[in-house]
């Protein structure tokens, strides 16, 4: 496996403090943001609504503050907790179509949707959260509410570089928005989509591959990088082109935009980061690469 070029080590500059939120904040596995906090450039505000859950956040050592809001659109809603609590949300999970499709269920008692407590919670709207720092990345994962959340966030969004959110291709909750749906509400807010990583799928039973995880033919979601608007630069400011730059190369090997980065950052400030860069890419050697990956399950 080759090792990532982090761009600290190509730009000799002081590079600056990232503010990173995470929506959704549940623990599984490795944070896609992790390359920027183990480096110190880091600061995490995260949403977890779940006590366990969130406990557990809260005794993680680090750049780290977590809050209990079920962030939406500032109403009441109903919580549908289910079995595994990572299929928990703000939407009913639709039995009829999630059985389906093989290693996922909603039957009572077995399946990971199946709805164990349904709770009436209060909402909150991201803008209306004056305490919380701006962030420059975001990330969603709030199973089928993500364009609830993004349509009552406007003005967070004015100022975001880089998004991550999960999106599904078919309605797995009840009324739930899909990808395309996302995709134009992140247009009209000045972000373009980038590319999907981690894709996934599902075998319709009764037909699984040896590795029951992996799709036969069905696409079910992904996580959508979107990003501000990299056709028209006048709308980054210098600290912007560098605060994309280094996430979009430490955290999703987006080589060929973060050159574009950089190249307009030289252009305005005489500097020549974009060809010691181009030069770093070319002695790296095999570069590890992210883009359109299948999600990885054990």
């Amino acid at each position: 496996m080759p090792e990532p070029m982090l761009l600290k080590d190509v730009l000799s500059m002081t590079l600056p403090s990232i503010e990173i939120m995470d929506v959704g904040a549940m623990m599984e596995g490795e944070d896609r943001y992790s390359p920027l906090v183990k480096q110190g450039l880091g600061t995490v505000t995260g949403f977890e609504p779940n006590p366990s859950n969130l406990a557990k956040l809260n005794a993680r050592p680090g750049p780290y503050t977590y809050h209990p809001f079920f962030l939406g659109d500032g109403k009441k809603a109903t919580f549908y907790l289910t079995a595994y609590p990572g299929c928990s949300s703000l939407l009913e999970p639709d039995g009829d179509i999630i059985n389906l499709f093989s290693t996922i269920g909603a039957e009572p008692g077995t399946g990971n949707f199946s709805v164990v407590e349904k709770t009436t919670v209060e909402t909150s709207r991201l803008d209306d959260l004056d305490e919380i720092s701006q962030p420059d990345y975001l990330k969603i994962d709030v199973q089928g509410a993500e364009l609830m959340v993004l349509e009552n966030a406007r003005n967070t969004l004015s100022k975001v570089l880089v998004l991550e959110t999960e999106v599904e291709f078919i309605a797995i909750y009840k009324n739930q928005p899909l990808f395309c749906d996302i995709q134009k509400f992140m247009i009209e807010q000045g972000l373009m989509l980038h590319k999907l990583v981690d894709v996934a799928g599902r075998s319709l039973r009764p037909v699984e591959l040896p590795n029951r995880y992996q799709a036969t033919s069905q696409l079910l979601w992904a996580d959508a990088i979107f990003v501000r608007d990299y056709t028209d630069l006048d709308t980054y400011s210098d600290e912007d082109l560098i605060k994309s730059a280094v996430i979009l190369n430490d955290v999703y090997l987006s080589y060929d935009v973060v050159y574009r980065l950089l190249g307009e950052y030289d252009k305005r400030k005489s500097t020549d980061y974009s060809a010691l860069y181009m030069a770093s890419l070319k002695s790296h050697g095999d570069l590890k690469l992210m883009f359109m990956n299948l999600k990885q399950h054990v």
